[in-house]
């Protein structure tokens, strides 16, 4: 009770800090985490007054925000009226919105409830086991054997006392539209991405290196250290690309359709290789590494960015609009094509949650610019 009284309390901070004009970017996050758990539980919190007096406050400072700004003067973009805006309806007036796309000042939000037979994506996966066996794993049902547990969201493998003879491989496949997670017999916790393709070993031999592969997609790791299995090291290996660690986060992207594979450490120390020259990465940078070129090179980066989809949400900054399509037919398992060849450079800076419908993303977009777009089944065509 105490708890929830405290976190009550600090959402109140927040709001006033907000209508104030005094948030921090690192606050208007937390902001937006409050409102989100709150939205879950269906309760406007007393505390912080009558709902519909808050909602008309905040209107009133966002339309004060928007007059008073000087356009010609550069600003950054969560000073702008356009972010005051979107944050404000994120937190009060929508759901689970972390900041509108943007893209130039525009300040409308379009709402829009459709029946659609396009899918929000879920958890699941395909395991296929060492014999060659296929099992679906997803939230219909469970799977267990004496070396693996899945509830249908995650997947477990057991540590062996044994001392294998040769290594046996399983397979985690998760299509368009699905996501997993995975725990290795070493303690590896490994989160998958659409249209993914995992091969690890059922369990480690004792001396070697831990050695697996993403044969392709997107993944984020934490690593089990290597002290704890006698200094073996832990290596992934990747088309092109190996990367040894120790103990370690980071997230690897190397989809089939893109030609360049995207190293960010998030904490630790992991060495990239491409057969050819060896780099060592430090926390907050990323490595690119060029398949047509076959050659390396190192940026620092916002680490959330890379990472979000992790955590739910898809996050862009100055993303083509070409860039972020790839990213939405993947978890939304639909084909897009963008017929405006003008607009496949157009870019677009924004996070939202992945549970938004594909077309509530689409008409924010849409609403920024002249782009027009129409559902033909399980097909969208940006116009």
């Amino acid at each position: 009770m105490e708890y929830q009284q405290n976190t009550n309390q600090d959402f109140q901070d927040l709001i006033e800090k907000y209508l104030d004009g005094k948030i921090k970017i690192e606050e208007v996050k937390k902001l937006v985490n409050y409102y989100e758990s709150f939205q879950e539980n269906h309760d406007w919190v007393e505390e912080l007054g009558a709902e519909h007096a808050i909602k008309n406050k905040v209107l009133i400072n966002i339309l004060e925000s928007i007059q008073s700004e000087e356009s010609t003067k550069p600003i950054p973009f969560y000073k702008k009226a356009v972010f005051k805006y979107a944050v404000a309806a994120s937190v009060l007036l929508l759901v689970s919105l972390g900041f509108l796309f943007k893209q130039n000042e525009s300040t409308e939000v379009p709402i829009r409830v459709v029946d659609t037979p396009i899918i929000i994506g879920s958890d699941k996966a395909t395991l296929t086991l060492e014999d060659g066996t296929n099992v679906v794993l997803d939230k219909e049902g469970t799977y267990q054997s004496k070396k693996l547990t899945s509830d249908g969201k995650s997947l477990i493998y057991n540590k062996s006392d044994k001392q294998n003879i040769g290594l046996e491989y399983n397979y985690l496949t998760i299509p368009r539209g699905g996501q997993f997670f995975v725990t290795l017999s070493d303690g590896t916790k490994v989160w998958l991405n659409s249209e993914s393709k995992l091969k690890y070993p059922v369990n480690f031999i004792a001396g070697q290196s831990r050695e697996i592969e993403l044969v392709y997609g997107e993944a984020y790791l934490e690593v089990s250290k290597s002290y704890k299995h006698n200094g073996d090291a832990f290596i992934l290996k990747t088309n092109e690309q190996n990367i040894k660690v120790l103990g370690t986060i980071f997230n690897v992207k190397a989809y089939k359709d893109e030609t360049d594979i995207l190293t960010t450490l998030v904490e630790g120390s992991v060495s990239v290789s491409n057969g050819i020259s060896k780099n060592i990465l430090k926390p907050g940078q990323q490595s690119k590494l060029s398949q047509t070129k076959n050659d390396f090179k190192i940026y620092n980066v916002d680490v959330d960015e890379h990472i979000s989809w992790r955590n739910g949400e898809f996050s862009f900054t100055n993303k083509s609009l070409e860039d972020i399509m790839k990213v939405l037919s993947r978890w939304y398992d639909v084909d897009i094509e963008i017929e405006n060849t003008h607009m496949k450079t157009v870019g677009f800076t924004g996070v939202i949650s992945k549970r938004q419908s594909i077309e509530y993303i689409l008409d924010i977009i849409k609403n920024t610019n002249n782009m027009t777009y129409k559902i033909e089944g399980n097909k969208i065509v940006i116009e």
